[in-house]
């Protein structure tokens, strides 16, 4: 597929796009201006299209290239590394970002280089290349603690420890671990807290060390309840379930896993359920309820998919399998063993194969197959083996890497002085031969010159204090223009912040709400804003085409028309309320096909009546319920000019009391981060308005705050947010 046709195959794929391509058909006021749009196209692109992404990132790159413009070049190449990096193109990656690094370094972007170095560490982890991974991410800590950039460096010893983890150093693990819960206690970040936790009790689980891993887990499960992350204390409550069974401490296990069965019904998902089930078969397998064992093997079974989660599929067959050995039913025990072992083979997992030869060998010795059991026996020997002898190799290759890295790190550096000082001695020896041939020459002909000298000398001084002068005058003229066009865009910030709807109004009309609320830049295109009229009160989560000030510019023009219609006009229903603010942006500003205006949604609470009422442009109003989210439609057309300009309803909201409702813009949900530098997405975030819906309302701000920022870590912030929540009585 041609990269133009792959761009052409996703146009249209959202209003944001939309309007970014169709700026590139606009002249625009500099060529930086261009690179700008390349790169940004490129940018959102990443989650839709890889084929548009390296398409509009090499116009972007050429562009910047040609123009000398070093900041495109490094916003380009940023995104190139992601590229590669999703594509599996890792030898590419690695370096676009070394030579990323490179650009940072030279245009003295220090802040920048914590990103990059962890960016890079993440290419060589999954490359299997652990030297690597460790020695980039302990660099990113390293720029992070110096600039003290604790929240990024407190992700970054969570990387460490994982890469130490994955090549079996479990003590240098823990340490990165640890040192990562000794910085949280100036954060005092109880999730993360709650992550470093979780992993280190994994590591005390890997080398059977329960007693620790139980103790690890349990203060994990505390910070992980205390935040209501569900997901990770899903996770947390499965292990702790195993660490009880494999120290016979069955009674505290069948707690765990009622307690995993409250959250499995809090969440309801398949493959929570899956956990669930799972667990609940051992245990009872354990405590000798065969029958019933069977039936939650079988649950779990309906849970598990083959072809979407191997090893899920294949470890409920090896449990099955064992529940049928207890029971006596060998042909199904060794039908079901088998079964998990060629799964466990397709997925390469030699740990689990072992387990599965070794499950076999005891099935077949009971029933008197010693040959068989004996060769599954010695199968499962030589694959413990050969792991054990790899994991040692890799172990001893990988701390012989980074040795050999720090020494060369340490002969680079010393050549560099040793150079520098060679040439150093070099110059002034031939400066002073030089020297010595100019001083005769110069003896003889100064004389001669040195009053027509003395003259030139005047004049040029004359020049040069006039030269001076003009460049004086000129960088004050930049440092004032730069100081003014700053000064202009803080002075904007003021200005929107007085449109933005007041918190005394809000908390007066709506006393148990809030609002997240976080540009990108100074300035922001999404907005927030209330009005009260005749007992009705109005209030707008609302996203402008663009950010930073022409977003800004698209927010007060919205808000205008918005009170406009309400408070000049007196148009009541939010839907006409749309209607006429659409109208007023097509005959402001929607020349020549422009399609400027906003996503959003006009909530009007009846104080009278008693009812809620909305529009909705493209924007989904979503309320949680006793645990479970209900969306709300929402037309799909933007209030501007568009393909479709047919009249925007008003839908109704019949609550309940309890309900939570919320409102938000595509900024968070759009916002990259995690493990894999991925988008949030909008499942996950209505996920986690889930999570923390029970919680007090003012808890609920600080908690979308933490998990912004835990999500993106060193990424930056790739539009505005603004999310709204108010609990409904």
């Amino acid at each position: 597929m041609s990269a133009l046709f792959a761009c052409s195959l996703v146009y249209g794929q959202t209003p944001y796009l939309d309007s970014l391509k169709y700026s590139l058909l606009k002249p625009v006021s500099s060529d930086t201006m261009r690179v700008f749009q390349y790169n940004e196209i490129a940018w959102t692109y990443l989650d839709y299209s890889l084929d548009s992404t390296y398409f509009y990132l090499q116009k972007g790159l050429n562009l910047a290239q040609k123009k000398q413009y070093p900041n495109g070049i490094m916003d380009a190449k940023n995104t190139l590394g992601i590229y590669y990096r999703l594509n599996s193109q890792y030898p590419e990656a690695i370096r676009t970002y070394e030579e990323l690094i490179g650009l940072r370094i030279k245009y003295h972007q220090e802040y920048k280089l914590v990103g990059a170095y962890s960016n890079l560490g993440s290419v060589y982890f999954e490359k299997g290349n652990y030297a690597q991974a460790l020695k980039n991410y302990q660099k990113s800590i390293d720029i992070a603690k110096k600039l003290k950039d604790d929240e990024n460096a407190l992700v970054l010893y969570t990387n460490l420890g994982v890469a130490y983890k994955a090549v079996g150093l479990y003590d240098q693990a823990v340490n990165a671990f640890k040192e990562g819960l000794e910085l949280n206690k100036r954060i005092q970040n109880d999730e993360q807290e709650g992550r470093l936790y979780l992993n280190l009790a994994t590591v005390y689980h890997e080398r059977q060390m329960y007693a620790q891993a139980i103790k690890y887990h349990l203060i994990a499960k505390e910070k992980m309840e205390a935040s209501d992350n569900y997901r990770t204390l899903e996770t947390i409550l499965f292990n702790l379930t195993l660490d009880y069974r494999y120290t016979k401490q069955l009674d505290k296990a069948k707690k765990m896993l009622a307690e995993l069965k409250k959250v499995a019904l809090k969440l309801d998902e398949e493959d929570v359920w899956l956990s669930y089930y799972h667990a609940q078969a051992n245990y009872l397998a354990d405590t000798k309820q065969y029958d019933k064992a069977l039936e939650a093997a079988e649950m779990a079974e309906k849970m598990s998919d083959r072809e979407a989660d191997l090893l899920d599929y294949a470890e409920v067959q090896l449990t099955k399998a064992t529940i049928y050995q207890s029971m006596g039913k060998t042909a199904l025990a060794i039908k079901h063993a088998e079964t998990a072992l060629d799964a466990f083979q397709d997925t390469e997992d030699l740990n689990a194969q072992v387990r599965t030869y070794r499950t076999l060998s005891e099935i077949l010795q009971k029933s008197g197959d010693y040959k068989k059991a004996l060769e599954y026996f010695e199968t499962a020997n030589s694959l413990k083996e050969k792991m054990d002898l790899e994991a040692v190799t890799n172990q001893i290759a990988t701390l012989n890497s980074l040795n050999e890295l720090d020494r060369k790190e340490q002969d680079l550096a010393l050549s560099k002085q040793t150079n520098q000082r060679i040439s150093a001695e070099n110059e002034r020896k031939n400066n002073l031969i030089l020297g010595l041939f100019l001083i005769g020459g110069l003896i003889v002909i100064s004389l001669g010159i040195s009053f027509k000298s003395n003259q030139q000398k005047k004049k040029a001084n004359a020049l040069l204090n006039q030269q001076n002068e003009e460049i004086e005058t000129q960088k004050s003229l930049i440092i004032e223009k730069q100081t003014e066009i700053l000064d202009s865009i803080h002075y904007a910030k003021r200005i929107q912040e007085s449109l933005l709807v007041q918190k005394k109004l809000l908390q007066e009309a709506l006393p148990d709400s809030y609002i997240f609320f976080r540009p990108k830049d100074i300035v922001s295109g999404d907005f927030y804003w209330a009005t009260k009229r005749n007992n009705k009160f109005y209030l707008a989560i609302c996203d402008s085409t663009g950010h930073g000030v022409p977003g800004a510019f698209m927010s007060a023009l919205n808000i205008t028309f918005l009170s406009e219609a309400i408070n000049q006009l007196g148009i009541e229903e939010p839907g006409q309320i749309f209607n006429h603010v659409r109208s007023r942006l097509v005959e402001s500003i929607s020349h020549d096909g422009a399609k400027d205006g906003m996503d959003g949604i006009l909530f009007c609470f009846d104080e009278n009546k008693r009812t809620l009422t909305y529009a909705a442009a493209y924007n989904t109003p979503v309320i949680v319920r006793n645990g479970e989210l209900i969306k709300f439609p929402a037309d799909k057309m933007p209030v501007g000019k568009s393909d479709i300009m047919e009249d925007f309803q008003t839908y109704s909201i019949e609550t309940e009391s309890g309900d939570t409702l919320f409102a938000y813009t595509d900024g968070y949900a759009d916002q990259f981060g995690g493990e894999r530098g991925k988008k949030l997405k909008l499942a996950n975030l209505n996920a986690y308005l889930v999570e923390i819906s029970a919680k007090k309302i003012s808890d609920q701000s600080n908690l979308l705050k933490n998990h912004f920022a835990a999500w993106k870590g060193n990424l930056d912030q790739v539009d505005d947010v603004c999310v709204f929540g108010v609990k409904l009585i």
